[in-house]
C-alpha cells in the first residue's frame, strides 16, 4: 500500500466529501431529565380542608381511573410528563380527576399537573380551561430514588387566588380563603428513560485494522480528553445521554475521540456519539459537525442493569465503517484499500445513571 502525493488537496476534497456525512448523528446537548411513563401520585387532603368541606356540604369523589385510598386521600394514576430523576424538577401529568359537588353544583377537576420548579403549582383541567388551583410548597420534600425511579412526599399544597376565586364563585360561598393548606402531595413515579451522566467507553481497536493503518503511514492515538490502554484501546468519557429503561435505546454522548496522523497533518473525530435502537450506529463530530462513521452490530451484545447502584454495563459492541466513510478517507489517504464493513474494533460501557 502506498499513499499519493498533494495531501492538502486531497484534505481539501475530503472537507467537501464529508458534507455528505452529516446525516443521523444528532449531537443534542446533554439532558438529566426523564420522561415517566408510569406511577402514581396521592393527594391528602388536609384536616382544616376536609371540615371546611363538611360545613359546606361539598363531597369530593373520584373520576376514572383515579381512586379513593382512604378518606381524604386519592389516588392519581401518572401518565406521562418529565423530571430530572435526583431532584424532582420537572412536569408530571395524571388521568383522572376529583369532582366536587354541593347539591346540583358539580365541578370537575380533570388531569391534574404537578409542576415542580422556580414556580411550583397544581394545575387541573375545568371544562376547557386550565387553572393553577394550587401552588407547591416544597420546603419539607424529601426526594428519594428507587432503583432508576423517583419517589418525592411532604409537598404541601397552598390554595391559590385564583383557584379559591373560582370555588367560591362555582358554590356560592366564601369559605375558600388564598392560602388554604389542601393538604400533601406523594409522586411515587416510574420512568420510561434513564439518564447517563458519567462512566467510560472503551474502543478495542483490531489488530487488523491497526496494522493496515500502519501500513499505509497512519498513526491512530487518543484525542484529548481520551487515554489509550497497553492493549491499543481507547478510552472516553461518558458525558450525558438518554437511553429507553428496558430496550436501552437511545444515544450516550462522550468527551475525547480519536485522531488520524500522517506527515504531520492531524484529523481530530471527537466527541464519539452512540446510537442504539433498530440502527445503531458510532457518530463523531469533525470540525463541530456530526458525522456517523460506523454502524454497530450489537448482534452478540451483552448487557448488565443494576437498579441498585444505577449503572449500566455493555459490552460486544462492533463498530463497522460505513460506505461514506471509507469512500472519505480514501479519498482524505489516497488509497483505495479502506473498505465499507472494515472492523474498526469493539466498544464496551460502563456508564452510571443520574
Amino acid at each position: 500500500m502506498h499513499l499519493r502525493n498533494g495531501w492538502h488537496g486531497r484534505l481539501v476534497l475530503a472537507v467537501a466529501v464529508l458534507g455528505l456525512l452529516l446525516i443521523a448523528a444528532p449531537a443534542g446537548a446533554a439532558t438529566t431529565s426523564v420522561k415517566l411513563s408510569g406511577g402514581t401520585t396521592t393527594l391528602t387532603l388536609s384536616k382544616p380542608t376536609v371540615k371546611l368541606l363538611g360545613a359546606a356540604r361539598i363531597s369530593a369523589d373520584p373520576i376514572k381511573p383515579a381512586k379513593v385510598l382512604k378518606a381524604g386521600s386519592l389516588v392519581l394514576p401518572i401518565s406521562g410528563g418529565s423530571i430530572d430523576p435526583k431532584t424532582a424538577v420537572g412536569t408530571i401529568t395524571h388521568k383522572g380527576g376529583f369532582t366536587l359537588s354541593a347539591g346540583k353544583v358539580k365541578v370537575a377537576l380533570k388531569n391534574p399537573t404537578v409542576k415542580i420548579g422556580k414556580k411550583s403549582t397544581l394545575t387541573v383541567q375545568v371544562g376547557k380551561a386550565k387553572i393553577a388551583v394550587g401552588t407547591l410548597g416544597l420546603a419539607k420534600a424529601k426526594v428519594t430514588r428507587d432503583g432508576f425511579a423517583t419517589n418525592v412526599a411532604g409537598v404541601n399544597i397552598a390554595l391559590s387566588k385564583v383557584g379559591a376565586t373560582a370555588l367560591n364563585a362555582a358554590f356560592g360561598v366564601r369559605a375558600f380563603k388564598t392560602g388554604l393548606s389542601l393538604g400533601t402531595v406523594a409522586v411515587k413515579s416510574t420512568p420510561a428513560q434513564i439518564a447517563l451522566v458519567g462512566g467510560t467507553t472503551t474502543l478495542q481497536i483490531d489488530p487488523g485494522t491497526a496494522g493496515a493503518l500502519t501500513q499505509l503511514g497512519i498513526t491512530l492515538a487518543p484525542a484529548p480528553g481520551s487515554t489509550a490502554t497497553p492493549t491499543g484501546a481507547l478510552t472516553f468519557t461518558v458525558t450525558g445521554g438518554l437511553v429507553d429503561v428496558k430496550t436501552l435505546a437511545g444515544t450516550i454522548q462522550h468527551s475525547g475521540g480519536l485522531a488520524l496522523t500522517r506527515s504531520g497533518q492531524t484529523i481530530s473525530l471527537t466527541d464519539p456519539l452512540i446510537t442504539l435502537g433498530k440502527a445503531p450506529t458510532l457518530g463523531i463530530s469533525y470540525s463541530g459537525a456530526p458525522v456517523t462513521i460506523a454502524d454497530l452490530d450489537v448482534s452478540r451484545l451483552t448487557t448488565n442493569i443494576d437498579a441498585k447502584t444505577r449503572t449500566i454495563t455493555l459490552g460486544g459492541a462492533v463498530a463497522r465503517l460505513n460506505s461514506l466513510a471509507a469512500t472519505t478517507l480514501n479519498g482524505l489517504f489516497g488509497t483505495t484499500q479502506i473498505q465499507a464493513g472494515l472492523t474498526i474494533g469493539t466498544a464496551s460501557l460502563v456508564a452510571q445513571a443520574r
